[in-house]
């Protein structure tokens, strides 16, 4: 079993638009949120569920997700983060979901966790090839990067091991920053890592030797299958594509 924290905090560079909270955007019906809090709480694997996010969600939500624990947010993604981490105090791994995945399901979420505690690891990543996002979802844009196993984005979600949070934060705060930019992330990584990438001789095993070497943890990727564990909302754009895709659901 693993805990989950659900980051859900509100956009403060975008104060007052409809958008500030991406959590409480409505889709059919629905907010955003409700589609993670009831995809995680369908899991066969996850223990206790944290949102960290403004009071409204807990006073929206409280009733309708008895299982579900509020924790209000602080100013940043990774200070939301370790506000869980430290509200939860507990040593199981933590499972990280971000709030605007309408897609997920707890399918997705069970093979991630259950693939990465095999490993082992101390921080896990899923990863989905372009091919099966463009299968199933061919209308939403993603970032890709390409590697000699083939072309990849990046899901949203993380599994860590809490012990190592405080000794990574100061790098992992740099790579959310930049983590729709897959050039910057392996220029902050290190020079060798950035020019494999631009050569396309860059393997999945190097890089997770070389993030393993600089956080000092054991780092893997693990592929998904599931591209619903990708698909999030950051534009207007995605945001139409997203109720298509769940009326047509």
């Amino acid at each position: 079993m693993v805990n989950a924290i659900i980051l859900a905090g509100s956009d403060k560079n975008k104060s007052g638009t409809p958008y500030e909270c991406k959590a409480l955007i409505k889709l059919n019906n629905k907010f955003m949120i409700e589609y993670v809090l009831d995809a995680v709480c369908s899991s066969r694997h996850v223990s206790r569920i944290v949102v960290v996010g403004p009071r409204k969600l807990k006073d929206l939500f409280e009733t309708k997700y008895p299982r579900v624990e509020f924790v209000e947010e602080d100013t940043s993604i990774m200070k939301n983060a370790k506000k869980g981490i430290e509200y939860l105090n507990d040593t199981k791994k933590i499972l990280f979901l971000t709030s605007d995945l309408p897609f997920i399901t707890a399918e997705a979420i069970d093979h991630f966790i259950e693939e990465s505690i095999k490993t082992g690891a101390d921080i896990c990543y899923p990863i989905v090839e372009k091919s099966i996002n463009d299968e199933k979802y061919p209308q939403m844009k993603r970032t890709y990067g390409t590697v000699k196993e083939g072309t990849f984005t990046g899901g949203n979600a993380i599994i860590i091991n809490p012990s190592i949070f405080d000794r990574c934060y100061s790098l992992a705060e740099k790579l959310v920053e930049k983590r729709k930019n897959p050039i910057a992330m392996a220029r902050l990584i290190g020079p060798t890592l950035l020019l494999l990438f631009l050569t396309k001789k860059l393997s999945i095993q190097k890089v997770e030797k070389r993030v393993s070497k600089v956080f000092k943890v054991k780092a893997k990727a693990i592929i998904s299958t599931y591209p619903e564990i990708g698909q999030d909302v950051d534009k207007d754009s995605d945001l139409t594509v997203a109720k298509f895709y769940l009326e047509k659901k």
